[in-house]
């Protein structure tokens, strides 16, 4: 979906409309720690350049840019177009980093699920609201995802992955493929580690499991988060660096 999308997708009057979306979450790592280290100066040419590295993607992918802070939270209409945007954007964030001596890197999380969109008043928006709101059950979830990954590495739900994985080969370029393999899953008593999918951007290491110690309580949608990964296969990896 572009960014300057036709308002027929959400209600002008404030009332939400729902609609199944591809929901995506990042956070950049360390985000403070890289603005006292370059100064503010520094530091605001390099979220210069990281917003056009994200408004380009944007386009590339199809996605549509719903917030920015730190991190960012973005609609598509396909799985395969949230991954495709984030393993460009984790690839990006390398770039942008390398020239400037720092490590830059984020974590992700993707989920597919309805979400209700609408559009603020015109009077909400020049007190500062965002032009269009989401919320829904996909949304916190994309969050906890991206709360159990690493630095570098992007967890999808089973549901996303599913979808993503079948249309693999729109990601597949220059000979890398996509490997599709178990990483992790914990229960405990009443309280559940969500069991995610992962993809990993090329060039980087092998899947990680996530991070150990976020929980959250058994409910909803479990059903939907068999523990995966998918990476980048290791030749395709040393092909492409």
């Amino acid at each position: 979906m572009s960014p300057d999308e036709s308002p027929q997708a959400d209600t002008a009057d404030g009332s939400s409309a729902a609609r199944l979306k591809t929901v995506l979450l990042t956070d950049i790592c360390d985000s403070t720690a890289i603005v006292e280290k370059l100064g503010d100066a520094h530091a605001a040419d390099l979220f210069r350049n990281h917003d056009r590295l994200v408004l380009r993607l944007q386009h590339q992918w199809h996605g549509r840019l719903i917030d920015r802070s730190d991190g960012l939270l973005m609609l598509f209409e396909r799985p395969v177009e949230g991954v495709g945007f984030a393993l460009d954007y984790l690839r990006g964030l390398d770039e942008l980093g390398r020239v400037r001596d720092i490590r830059l890197t984020a974590r992700a999380g993707l989920h597919v699920g309805e979400v209700l969109t609408w559009h603020n008043s015109e009077e909400a928006v020049l007190a500062g609201a965002k032009p269009v709101d989401v919320e829904g059950l996909a949304k916190p979830m994309a969050a906890r995802l991206m709360a159990l990954a690493r630095p570098g590495q992007m967890l999808l739900s089973a549901v996303a992955e599913s979808l993503a994985s079948r249309a693999a080969s729109e990601l597949e370029r220059d000979g890398r493929h996509l490997v599709w393999s178990s990483v992790w899953a914990s229960r405990r008593r009443r309280t559940y580690t969500r069991s995610a999918r992962s993809v990993m951007r090329p060039c980087v290491r092998p899947c990680l499991r996530p991070r150990l110690g976020v929980t959250c309580r058994s409910g909803a949608g479990l059903s939907l988060w068999p523990p995966k990964c998918c990476c980048w296969s290791a030749s395709a990896s040393r092909a492409g660096s």
